[in-house]
């Protein structure tokens, strides 16, 4: 019997490379979004600290500094909550293309197991035939 071969290997391999893409992909989105929170966090930490510094002396000039300092940073902590949730939905979306290109590689995967399963019987049927004849033919010489 011939060896087990799979005609859509390549298939097999080309869905492969398509998921290890995906999760690049969503490796880099996930990064992108980590990034734009830690900045969004930043900024957030920088007013309340900037708050808080303010009760402690202030002065017409520095509560004027204060006042556009605060409106400056609400402006860009409202882009970077924007910008997160941009990067939230590129996630999923991300997300559920590598869900896809998994179930299709799990569908080519499920096709070669098929394939196998039915080579192994097929060979075992084979193997099964061969030890008959091989006993028949024993059985045959020793009478």
């Amino acid at each position: 019997m011939k060896a087990f071969s799979f005609r859509l290997e390549q298939a097999l391999r080309w869905r492969r490379t398509q998921v290890d893409l995906q999760k690049s992909r969503v490796a880099g989105a996930a990064g992108r979004l980590a990034e734009i929170q830690a900045f969004l966090e930043a900024r957030q930490a920088e007013l309340s600290n900037a708050t808080a510094g303010i009760g402690s002396a202030p002065t017409g000039f520095g509560l004027g500094s204060y006042a556009v300092f605060k409106d400056r940073s609400i402006a860009r902590i409202r882009d970077l909550q924007a910008q997160a949730l941009v990067a939230q939905r590129t996630v999923a979306l991300e997300m559920n293309r590598l869900i896809e290109a998994n179930r299709r590689v799990k569908l080519v995967e499920n096709l070669k197991h098929g394939a196998h399963d039915r080579w192994l019987r097929e060979f075992d049927r084979e193997l099964a035939a061969f030890a008959d004849e091989a006993f028949l033919c024993r059985r045959q010489s020793r009478i």
